[in-house]
């Protein structure tokens, strides 16, 4: 896509959240060939994005909105180090570790994933995949597009059947697809998608998006289910004034808390969550991530979190998949994958998430170029 936009040798080049969907190692190729392609060609360039991480290994100046007014712009080592407002600052400050999860002993081992391997056609996607998840606990389910972390996510939906291995959720094995799963099983497995767009109806308000499953899950109607779909509003912090809004009428974080109170109304022991933070900027996404939290505290819910962001699964983790090629490289608690000495793949990893520092980009790039040489592949 940078080829296709230098090729008119244009004198302003305009960058819009180009690596947003990316996982971290080909963000850093796509920031790499912005800078190269910049001072190449001698372009000025306007590059958009919800991440000052990211902005600042490409930007000499940045300007910073809120609600279409300019809050401060400054050049880029200033913003980073000392920003003048506050809500500057917010964005500076978001996605700090959590504390732990309050839950009692050695908690149940709710969900097994065992031996899984899992194909599209001829391609396998999956080998021998074994996890397990405790009650009360999440999950962070990580590696690079590709990797085989949301085809791990559709196996335990029972929307890929594997060609081997079991899912076995509360000691039981349960079908491999959805349909022959009986009503227990679907209530108590929930999953949100990436994209709240198009995972809610734009025709329905939200009354009805919420008060369906409570009709098909609970045979709630009328006065019921109203009472039910206002106290999960209340859940995720929105309230009953939201209930005859339309989804156009939504922000991107109202629209992906909807989701999560659609996944609740089913009172859930799982929710799966594909991605669900990646397409919103930094401190609405740290919103979500504080739903989700003091929902697993007041709930005991649980979570399998799909994600390709290392800020979010360092926000959120007690337990860390690394995966591979559709292998696990690695898996653990989350401080002890956190904590190096690391799996060269999960250095990798971890060494790409991008950091408020201007001079980071051409660091790392050296750094990568060290785990080349002892055998590390990097995807481009």
């Amino acid at each position: 896509m940078i080829a296709m936009a230098m090729a008119c040798s244009p004198d302003l080049l305009i960058f819009d959240e180009p690596t947003t969907a990316l996982d971290v190692t080909t963000q850093i190729e796509v920031l790499a060939s912005v800078r190269e392609a910049i001072e190449a060609y001698d372009n000025t360039a306007i590059y958009i994005t919800h991440d000052l991480a990211v902005v600042a290994q490409v930007a000499d100046r940045i300007t910073v909105l809120r609600y279409g007014e300019i809050v401060e712009t400054g050049a880029t080592r200033q913003i980073i180090e000392d920003p003048k407002q506050d809500y500057t600052r917010a964005l500076l400050s978001v996605r700090t570790a959590r504390g732990d999860v309050a839950v009692q002993g050695d908690a149940e081992t709710i969900l097994e994933i065992d031996g899984v391997t899992a194909a599209y056609g001829t391609f396998i996607a999956l080998r021998e995949i074994s996890i397990s998840i405790r009650r009360g606990k999440t999950v962070s389910v990580v590696g690079e597009s590709g990797s085989g972390k949301s085809t791990l996510a559709r196996v335990v939906a029972g929307l890929l059947p594997p060609s081997r291995g079991e899912v076995r959720f509360a000691g039981q094995t349960i079908p491999t697809r959805i349909r022959d799963r009986d009503i227990d099983t679907l209530l108590r497995l929930q999953m949100i998608y990436q994209s709240a767009d198009t995972a809610l109806n734009p025709k329905h308000r939200v009354r009805k998006i919420i008060g369906r499953p409570l009709s098909f899950c609970f045979g709630m109607r009328g006065r019921a289910r109203d009472e039910r779909t206002a106290e999960l509003l209340d859940k995720i912090e929105l309230g009953e004034g939201y209930m005859d809004r339309l989804p156009a009428e939504l922000s991107g974080g109202e629209k992906q808390r909807i989701c999560i109170a659609r996944a609740l109304a089913a009172e859930p022991d799982l929710i799966i969550c594909d991605e669900i933070t990646s397409s919103l900027d930094q401190l609405v996404a740290e919103g979500i991530l504080k739903l989700l939290q003091n929902l697993q505290n007041d709930l005991s819910v649980y979570y399998m979190f799909i994600t390709h962001d290392l800020d979010t699964v360092r926000a959120i983790s007690d337990q860390i998949v690394v995966m591979y090629q559709g292998s696990v490289v690695e898996q653990g608690p989350a401080k002890t994958i956190l904590t190096p000495p690391h799996e060269p793949y999960t250095d990798l990893l971890l060494s790409s998430a991008p950091e408020m520092d201007p001079d980071w980009l051409p660091r790392v790039l050296g750094h990568r170029q060290t785990l080349a040489t002892k055998g590390v592949r990097i995807e481009t």
